[in-house]
């Protein structure tokens, strides 16, 4: 292959990252605009907030957009139905919401393999068995996607975390936070962000409007990084 004959708008691939409730489910199923959409959803019983707002400004969409519910307890029929696109895609766009939920799936998916003779806390604590299981159902996603002649989005929701650097001698060093896109294992947050090529910040800012006695809440996107906050975009 050469470098002349790729097109940077052929099969884009995004990560949305940003907190509960800033659009970002909203922005990956616009692209039903361009066509048959398909929605892998982690988050919630079902993507209500899809149905409320197409509803409002795009009810033609809707029927672009088909949707599948996973959780721990079909995780591993997620990625059966991946090994399928991979066969036959007849999508523009595939969306993995959120992969922060399916993290925390994967594991609780693994721990129902567990022994079920073992002690119960045996069977509640992650051990470093479902970090791998977490890491091999992600990276074997993100292997397909990357097959997949059709655009990739997948979100993710920064969670807080506390970052502690050890200085030896058993001596805590700097405590810092830290924001990490996955539930549990750090190796998987670390592999993810690599697999995209448009990176996206997602925020929102309540002004005050004077006139209307009211706040009025206005969203953003930041494909560079700021502060702390990275993004990226190819295209831009």
């Amino acid at each position: 292959m050469k470098l002349d004959n790729l097109t940077p708008y052929d099969n884009l691939s995004f990560l949305l990252k940003g907190s509960y409730g800033f659009g970002k489910t909203i922005a990956a199923a616009s692209f039903a605009k361009l066509g048959p959409v398909y929605l892998t959803y982690w988050d919630k019983k079902s993507p209500i907030e899809l149905v409320q707002f197409f509803k409002r400004y795009a009810p033609q969409l809707l029927r672009n957009i088909e949707y599948d519910v996973y959780t721990s307890q079909n995780a591993g029929e997620y990625l059966n139905k991946m090994m399928g696109l991979a066969r036959d895609c007849r999508y523009v766009t595939v969306i993995n919401d959120s992969v922060t939920t399916m993290t925390s799936a994967a594991v609780n998916w693994s721990l129902g393999f567990r022994d079920n003779k073992n002690k119960n806390k045996d069977r509640i604590l992650p051990s470093f068995d479902e970090y791998k299981v977490e890491t091999s159902l992600v990276t074997q996603a993100l292997d397909i996607c990357r097959a997949l002649p059709c655009h990739i989005i997948w979100t993710a929701h920064p969670l807080p975390q506390m970052k502690i650097e050890d200085q030896g001698d058993g001596k805590v060093g700097k405590v810092s936070k830290t924001n990490s896109i996955v539930t549990y294992g750090s190796k998987v947050a670390g592999i993810i962000p690599g697999q995209f090529s448009e990176i996206y910040h997602f925020s929102k800012k309540s002004d005050w409007d004077s006139i209307r006695g009211k706040a009025i809440v206005k969203y953003y996107v930041s494909t560079e990084q700021v502060g702390d906050e990275y993004a990226k975009s190819n295209i831009g």
